[in-house]
């Protein structure tokens, strides 16, 4: 299972605007956006289960 990493704009670049998530892009052009600050790789938590409760007893 491939995990395709995810990355929001964090200031105006090319098609994106600010808040965007970005894509399309080759791995070299993430990279030096990444070190530029211009995107951020989105972290995605981890869905925390609940449990369901009775509530009528």
């Amino acid at each position: 299972m491939v995990i395709m990493k995810t990355y929001k704009a964090l200031k105006p670049v090319g098609r994106f605007k600010e808040g965007d998530t970005v894509g399309g892009l080759s791995d070299e052009q993430i990279k030096k956006l990444v070190v530029d600050k211009v995107i951020e790789e989105v972290k995605l938590s981890a869905t925390k289960t609940t449990k369901e409760v009775k509530t009528d007893g």
